[in-house]
């Protein structure tokens, strides 16, 4: 009886303690890949992860460098061009991603599945790479959501933003933030379990406040800006 419980023991250690140990990990220290004048931010990777995009404070101007830091160069500097990088998601097929980009403040309201979230204002969506899941956050401090893409079987992962999936989809990184009431003071890298909601730091250091993961498409590098510098940095994870 005791090698049965033992046996039982050992395995639900393996299955559960494999949901946290299998989590993106970080395999190097991050790597600073672009600068400018002004403060750069929303790296976003290319389809073929070849390339980053990035833009300024204020949405200003369009950046874009290889991955590994060169060919660095402007591309525009028109006004507003930096909301051309989430632009795409617009147009995306699934209704729901789209009522949350374009209806914020009333989405939650207007679907069913959501009605627990109605008052809040739906921000920062971004659909699962197999198109089957959500993950968001809501207003006044409520946190992060997933839910699936019809918004049904919602669920709170806790703290987060600005979510980025990993390509298998069975992880997002977002970033934490403490701030001291006027400017952001720590940003850390989480990853988390989408199924879970385990958790596991992937970034944590006084060298770098880290903000708006992006995810290569082969899940192998993350991307961030820098909120002190207003660098964009790459690391390598596995």
């Amino acid at each position: 009886m005791f090698m049965k419980k033992t046996i039982v023991t050992f395995a639900l250690v393996l299955f559960f303690g494999g949901w946290l140990y299998a989590q993106p990990k970080a395999m190097n220290e991050p790597k600073k890949i672009a600068t400018a004048d002004e403060p750069l931010r929303l790296p976003v990777w290319s389809p073929d992860g070849t390339k980053l995009s990035f833009t300024s404070l204020k949405n200003n101007g369009l950046w874009e460098v290889s991955g590994n830091g060169t060919n660095f160069r402007q591309v525009s500097a028109e006004v507003g061009a930096g909301k051309r990088l989430s632009a795409s998601a617009v147009n995306n097929a699934n209704p729901l991603l789209r009522q949350m980009i374009t209806d914020p403040a009333n989405v939650a309201s207007q679907t069913e599945a959501l009605q627990s979230l109605r008052g809040y204002l739906i921000f920062n969506p971004v659909l699962s790479p197999q198109s089957d899941k959500i993950v968001f956050q809501a207003s006044n401090g409520k946190g992060l959501f997933i839910c699936n893409a019809d918004g049904s079987d919602l669920r709170s992962l806790g703290k987060g933003e600005r979510a980025a999936w990993t390509p298998d989809g069975k992880y997002i990184v977002v970033m934490q933030i403490e701030d001291n009431g006027e400017v952001i003071t720590k940003g850390e890298l989480i990853s988390i379990n989408v199924t879970s909601g385990a958790r596991n730091t992937l970034l944590s250091s006084d060298k770098y406040i880290a903000l708006s993961p992006a995810i290569s498409p082969d899940g192998k590098k993350i991307a961030f800006e820098e909120y002190a510098s207003g660098a964009i940095y790459v690391m390598d994870i596995k």
